[in-house]
C-alpha cells in the first residue's frame, strides 16, 4: 500500500459518504502509534501554516481584531497541537469509561485521519475565499458540520458503539467542559512570550 496523493483523496471521499466504513477502513491498515503522533505533529504544522495564510487574506479590521492570537506561528502551531493532544486522550479515555473497546493507538490515527480531512477543506475553503469569498462562509459552516459528523462516526467506529445520536450528546458535553479548558490554555499562551 502507498500512500499517494490519489490514494489518500480517494480515501477521504470514501470516508465523508461513508465515515464509519472509512475509519474501519484506516484502523484495519494497522498504522503504528508512533506514525499516528507524527501525523498529529504534521496535521498541526499543516493547520498552522494555512491558519496563517488565511489571515494574511483577512482585511485588516480582522487582522488587527485577532493580531494578538496569531502573531506568532509558533504559538499556533503549539496551542494546535494542545487542542489535538487533549481530543485524543479524551477520545480514548471517555469512551472506555462509556464501555468503549478503542484503543489509544486507535484514536491516535483516527483524530490525524480527521484532521487531513479537515486540512483539505481547509485548503479548499482558501481557494473558494480567494476566487468566490461570499461562499467561504457557507463552506466553513460546511467544515464544522462534516467535523461533527466524521467525529460522532469516528467515535463510534473507534469505540463499537451503536447509538450515533448518543455519541453526538456526548461530544456536545465533552466539548462544552473542554472549552473552558481550551480557553484557559489560550489565554496562558497569548500571554506567554513565545519565539516566532
Amino acid at each position: 500500500m502507498e500512500l499517494t496523493p490519489s490514494f489518500l483523496l480517494r480515501m477521504v471521499r470514501e470516508t465523508i459518504a461513508a465515515p464509519r466504513a472509512g475509519a474501519a477502513a484506516v484502523l484495519n491498515m494497522g498504522f503504528a502509534a508512533s506514525v499516528g503522533w507524527l501525523a498529529l505533529m504534521l496535521m498541526a504544522i499543516g493547520s498552522t501554516l494555512l491558519t496563517h495564510i488565511s489571515f494574511a487574506m483577512m482585511p485588516q479590521e480582522a487582522q488587527d481584531f485577532w493580531g494578538a492570537a496569531m502573531g506568532s506561528p509558533m504559538r499556533t502551531a503549539m496551542l494546535q497541537w494542545v487542542i489535538l493532544l487533549i481530543s485524543v486522550h479524551a477520545i480514548h479515555k471517555l469512551g472506555r469509561l462509556r464501555g468503549g473497546t478503542g484503543s489509544l493507538q486507535g484514536a491516535v490515527v483516527l483524530v490525524a485521519w480527521l484532521q487531513f480531512i479537515l486540512l483539505c477543506v481547509q485548503v479548499l475553503q482558501l481557494v473558494v475565499e480567494a476566487l468566490v469569498p461570499a461562499a467561504a462562509a457557507m463552506l466553513g459552516v460546511f467544515g464544522l458540520v462534516l467535523f461533527l459528523w466524521l467525529l460522532t462516526n469516528f467515535i463510534a467506529e473507534l469505540h463499537g458503539f451503536r447509538s450515533l445520536g448518543l455519541v453526538f450528546f456526548g461530544i456536545v458535553l465533552t466539548l462544552i467542559v473542554l472549552s473552558f479548558v481550551l480557553a484557559f490554555v489560550f489565554a496562558l499562551l497569548v500571554g506567554a512570550p513565545v519565539g516566532a
